[in-house]
C-alpha cells in the first residue's frame, strides 16, 4: 500500500486541519455541533483525495472503460444517437462522455472529470451531515468507500448523485429529491433503491427496525424462490441476468460482520438513541443498518452484485459511527473510538493486501507532473 499511505497521511492532515479550524460546540448530549467550517483546508483534501483517483490508469475495472472511452467516435454523433430509454446502457453516462469526448478531452481527463465529480460530492456530503469530520474522512478511507470509487465509474457517479438526492429528502424537499433520483437512474439502474431513503426516519430500535431485519432475513433464507420477481425487475430495468449470477459464491464472511459493527454498537446504546435521536441521525443510522443487511443477504447470493448493491449505503457507515460513539460514557467513548481506529485500519490493511491482492500491484497511476504534461500536450 505505498502508493496509499503517502494519500492517506496527507488527507489526515488535511481533515485534522479543516476539523480544528472550524467552530464548534458540544450541545448537552455530548455531540459535537459545528457552527462554522474551514474551506481552504477541506478544498485540499478533496483535491489531494479526487485527484489521486483520477490519476488511475489502472486497477479492477479501469481498463474497461479506457477502451470504452476511446470508442467512442470524435463527432456530435454519439451525443445525438443517445438512448435515453436504455437504463441499463447507462445514457446519463453516455452522454457526458460524448460530450468529453467531443471537446477533445483525454481518456485520463475523463477519469479525473468523474474522479472530482463523484469525490467531491461525496465527501461534501460527509462534511455536511457529520458530527466529527476527522472520524469519517478516517472511516471514509478505512472502509473502503474511497478504494470503491477509483472503480466502477458509473456506479459511483450514481451513488454521487443519489447522495445530493438524499440531502434534499433529508430537507424534506421531496419532488427535487425525485428528480435527482431519476437522473442518478441514467447512470445505473440500481439506483431505484434509493426510493426507501424518505422512509427511513423512524426512530431506530423500534418495532419498524425489526419489521425490516425480519424482512432482510426473510429475503435471504428465500432468495432461490425469489429469483423470478428480482429477474423480472432487472429485465425491466434493461438487466441481462440470470439466477446463476445472482446465487453464486457470497460476500466474505469477514466483510460482513465489519459493516454489521455500527448495527451492533447502536443496539446496545438503543436506549439513548430513542431517546436523544433527531430526524437526520435517524436517517444516517437506518441507512447503516440497510446496507448491513444486504450484506447479510449477500451471504446467500453473489458478492458482486449485493456488495456493489450494498456500497450504494456504505458512506452512512462513515456517519454513524461517530454518532453513536456520542451515545456511550466518555470513557467508553474513548475507548470506542481508539479500538474502532485500530479495528477499521487492520480491514483496511487486509482488503488491500490479502482479501483483494495487493493495491500497488493493482493499480497504476500517472504522476500529477505526467498528467499535467499530457493536459499542455493536448492543448498544445
Amino acid at each position: 500500500m505505498s502508493k496509499l499511505i503517502p494519500i492517506i497521511v496527507l488527507s489526515m492532515i488535511f481533515v485534522f486541519a479543516a476539523d480544528r479550524s472550524s467552530g464548534y460546540f458540544y450541545d448537552t448530549r455530548g455531540i459535537k455541533r459545528y457552527t462554522s467550517k474551514n474551506k481552504v483546508f477541506f478544498v485540499a483534501l478533496v483535491l489531494v483525495m479526487a485527484v489521486f483517483v483520477g490519476l488511475r490508469i489502472s486497477g479492477n475495472d479501469t481498463q474497461t472503460y479506457q477502451q470504452m472511452y476511446e470508442r467512442i467516435p470524435d463527432g456530435i454523433e454519439a451525443i445525438l444517437s443517445v438512448d435515453w430509454t436504455d437504463l441499463a446502457a447507462a445514457p446519463g453516462h453516455q452522454f457526458i462522455s460524448g460530450c468529453l469526448k467531443y471537446i477533445g478531452a483525454s481518456t485520463q481527463d475523463y477519469f479525473m472529470f468523474f474522479a472530482l465529480t463523484s469525490v467531491s460530492i461525496y465527501l461534501w456530503f460527509i462534511r455536511k451531515y457529520t458530527c466529527n469530520l476527522t472520524l469519517s474522512v478516517y472511516f471514509f478511507i478505512t472502509m473502503g468507500v474511497y478504494v470503491f470509487a477509483m472503480a466502477a465509474v458509473k456506479q459511483t457517479a450514481a451513488v454521487a448523485l443519489l447522495l445530493v438526492a438524499s440531502d434534499r429528502a433529508f430537507e424534506k424537499k421531496y419532488i427535487q429529491f425525485v428528480v435527482w433520483l431519476l437522473v442518478a437512474e441514467l447512470f445505473h439502474p440500481y439506483a431505484f433503491v434509493y426510493l426507501i431513503v424518505p422512509f427511513m426516519s423512524f426512530i431506530p430500535w423500534t418495532r419498524k427496525t425489526y419489521v425490516l431485519m425480519a424482512g432482510t432475513a426473510a429475503v435471504s433464507m428465500g432468495l432461490s424462490r425469489l429469483m423470478s420477481g428480482i429477474l423480472a425487475m432487472t429485465d425491466a430495468l434493461g438487466g441481462d441476468y440470470s439466477a446463476t449470477e445472482f446465487l453464486g459464491a457470497g460476500v466474505n464472511i469477514f466483510r460482513v460482520l465489519v459493516v454489521w459493527v455500527p448495527v451492533g454498537l447502536s443496539f446496545l446504546a438503543r436506549k439513548y438513541i430513542r431517546d436523544n435521536s433527531d430526524r437526520i441521525s435517524n436517517y444516517i443510522i437506518n441507512l447503516t443498518m440497510v446496507n448491513a443487511m444486504i450484506m447479510f443477504v449477500g451471504l446467500f447470493g453473489t458478492a458482486n452484485y449485493f456488495a456493489r448493491l450494498a456500497n450504494y449505503f456504505l458512506i452512512y457507515q462513515t456517519l454513524s459511527l461517530p454518532l453513536i460513539f456520542n451515545y456511550f460514557t466518555k470513557q467508553s467513548k474513548r475507548l470506542l473510538v481508539v479500538a474502532a481506529g485500530l479495528f477499521y485500519f487492520f480491514f483496511f490493511f487486509f482488503e488491500n493486501t490479502i482479501a483483494n491482492g495487493r493495491f500497488d500491484e493493482i493499480y497504476q497511476f500517472l504522476s500529477i507532473y505526467e498528467y499535467f504534461g499530457q493536459l499542455a500536450g493536448g492543448i498544445l
